[in-house]
């Protein structure tokens, strides 16, 4: 551990617990009252995330809004950070904490190399118990776009899994075209 980081702690990490922590660069999440410590993203991660971003933001109607890192806070316990989500533009007139996951439309993660399963299955879990209805995950490892729906039984289903060349539409959360060769370089 480094002066910087915080002590393990003794009892469960709560939302109002973050204000305590130094700003130290890196992301800080909260997982069922235990706190996820990850550092910031390297410049492939960054430029996914943006590519991405610009990609959505030039098909999406003016009254959705793509929001990079924001808080997705569910409860007092959870407190998560996904590279981007889509949201309703009423929403950032809001003065809570962060996002509540019944204001996010679709939640985007980009894997992170160090700890792919955070966002491969912890945050595909988490996502889907808050109820959002739409996950996407880009993976760098092999340049793939997956798309999930969430099902009736709040499990999320693959619909997609898309590579360079694989052109993919849907009508969800907004007609969009999305080609991985288009967010990764």
């Amino acid at each position: 551990m480094t002066p910087d980081m915080p002590a393990v702690a003794e009892v469960p990490w709560t939302v109002d617990r973050l204000a305590d922590l130094p700003e130290s660069g890196y992301r800080f999440e909260i997982f069922d009252g235990s706190l996820l410590v990850s550092p910031p993203p390297a410049m492939p991660h960054i430029a996914t995330t943006t590519l991405l971003r610009d990609a959505l933001y030039d098909q999406a109607p003016r009254h959705f809004k793509l929001i990079e890192s924001a808080a997705l806070v569910p409860d007092a316990r959870n407190y998560y950070v996904p590279d981007l989500i889509v949201v309703r533009a009423e929403v950032l007139k809001s003065r809570d904490r962060g996002v509540k996951p019944a204001d996010v439309l679709l939640a985007i993660e980009v894997v992170s190399p160090s700890n792919p399963s955070n966002d491969l299955i912890l945050k595909r879990n988490v996502y889907a118990h808050f109820g959002i209805p739409e996950y996407w995950i880009a993976d760098r490892r092999d340049e793939s776009l997956l798309v999930f729906h969430l099902g009736t039984n709040k499990h999320y289903e693959l619909v997609a899994k898309c590579h360079a060349g694989d052109g993919w539409q849907s009508d969800r959360p907004f007609p969009v075209a999305i080609d991985p060769v288009d967010i990764f370089i």
